[in-house]
């Protein structure tokens, strides 16, 4: 049993959830959380290491920092998974999903089958996720969307940087690389691979690099995540270009959030 561990940064300045936005993300020891105002206001980032990630504990989590868990103008709740497709607007039927995803990944027991949509992509993102953890939050939470970490992290914005030079974006998580590669405005590639350790996570990405020809000399690597220090130094010696990628940008009523390492936090700040 994790013992629960809590680190949440909020605002005292009351804002109404209607004109603002709850995202949630879950992973395998614990949740992140934030609320921004739909005009690009960061109001809380939290942060919980635990074993609990049931929909009333996270609820309990937002209501104890200052929020509610109930009427935003949008709530997200991003579930992390490998089991996913990308499938283009004039191509995707809702009634198909299953067979979609049959195609490249095993659904298992226990998980039921989701879409979302990207403008940016004009496509659909087809993904497993657990059936139980989906509908509880859907219960606790009415009217919460459910996303892949993947369909969070392809943007239009890095879309449209990709037009100029390739743009490999890497998010480093437990044991996992989720890797964007894009060109020409275009998505090359969008996968999850095995990563034990920084050595694995360099491996990815140089191979992405790599076997999609991507490698110029204004070629972009964004890394978010997980990303220690050692880390990025390692890849500087193998990307002529490494930034840090910090999601969208939002405006602060809390000093303190100049310090939040906010490309930890991308799939919530995205």
């Amino acid at each position: 049993m994790l013992r629960p561990v809590t680190s949440i940064l909020t605002t005292s300045e009351a804002v109404a959830n209607d004109v603002s936005r709850l995202s949630i993300c879950l992973r395998a020891n614990g949740f992140s959380f934030s609320v921004a105002t739909t005009d690009g206001v960061l109001l809380t980032v939290g942060d919980v290491q635990t074993d609990d990630v049931s929909a009333s504990r996270v609820a309990e989590t937002v209501a104890a920092s200052g929020g509610s868990a109930l009427g935003y103008r949008q709530m997200r709740l991003i579930v992390p998974g490998t089991q996913f497709a990308w499938v283009p607007e004039h191509l995707f039927d809702a009634a198909r999903m299953h067979q979609y995803l049959n195609l490249v990944a095993e659904v298992g027991e226990g998980m039921g089958v989701y879409y979302s949509y990207s403008s940016a992509l004009k496509s659909y993102m087809v993904f497993a996720a657990p059936e139980s953890v989906v509908m509880s939050y859907k219960v606790t939470m009415p009217g919460i969307d459910v996303f892949n970490q993947h369909s969070a992290l392809v943007s239009e914005h890095l879309l449209n940087k990709s037009a100029g030079h390739p743009v490999v974006l890497l998010h480093a998580r437990e044991g996992v690389a989720d890797i964007e590669a894009m060109y020409n405005g275009q998505l090359l590639l969008s996968n999850s691979f095995a990563a034990a350790d920084e050595e694995e996570l360099l491996y990815h990405a140089l191979n992405v690099m790599k076997r999609l020809h991507l490698e110029t000399p204004d070629m972009e690597l964004s890394i978010c995540g997980n990303v220690e220090r050692s880390l990025y130094a390692r890849l500087q010696h193998f990307f002529p270009n490494v930034t840090l990628y910090t999601a969208l940008p939002y405006r602060y009523l809390n000093p303190e959030f100049e310090t939040l390492h906010t490309y930890r936090h991308a799939l919530i700040l995205s």
